[in-house]
């Protein structure tokens, strides 16, 4: 009778611990893809550098997940505080582990129209509401953010995104960034 007295207790125990079974305390996650698909245009008076953060954060403005940043930013850039810098406030790369370094690190996107696929599963991001981000450099301090609200883990959703140019739209810099799409697709 003894065994089963310690048994019960370390249930008891493990379920406070672990808290109420959730679909978050699971370990649950979205199933489906985000897509992004954006247009880069080629550049006019000003030579942008087009290094590109995309991430998820949740309601509270923290970071869950970052998707993609270019090689450069990855490597060097973030440490100057200039390129993305919403992104390199959130993310503190410095200690991030090379392994998740190296999985969302690619090379900075062409001008034209480009596009990603983001499988939300292997990624692990649980279903829920999500803050999206995607932050480009243009020049110098200037930044253009595009930020907006998805939904993921059930029905097909689009956000409708907010743009915001960080301090200012530069001089010269027409809409060098545009067609911003998310998609996220069951």
């Amino acid at each position: 009778m003894r065994p089963l007295v310690t048994l019960c207790r370390l249930v008891a125990i493990g379920s406070a611990l672990a808290g109420p079974l959730s679909p978050l305390n699971a370990a649950e996650t979205a199933k489906g893809k985000l897509e992004i698909s954006f247009l880069y245009m080629p550049p006019t008076e000003i030579e942008p550098t087009y290094h590109t953060a995309i991430w998820l954060e949740d309601k509270r403005g923290q970071m869950v997940k970052t998707l993609f940043v270019s090689q450069e930013l990855s490597g060097t850039e973030y440490k100057v505080g200039d390129a993305c810098p919403d992104w390199v406030k959130q993310a503190h790369w410095e200690k991030a582990e090379k392994s998740a370094v190296d999985a969302v690190t690619g090379p900075t996107p062409n001008v034209g129209s480009g596009s990603f696929h983001f499988d939300l599963e292997k990624l692990g991001v649980a279903p829920g509401e999500y803050e999206f981000r995607f932050q480009v450099h243009i020049i110098d301090k200037y930044n253009i953010l595009f930020r907006g609200t998805i939904t993921v883990g059930h029905a097909a959703d689009e956000a409708n995104l907010e743009v915001f140019y960080s301090p200012a739209k530069p001089a010269g810099a027409s809409d060098l960034v545009r067609d911003v799409q998310l998609r996220y697709v069951p």
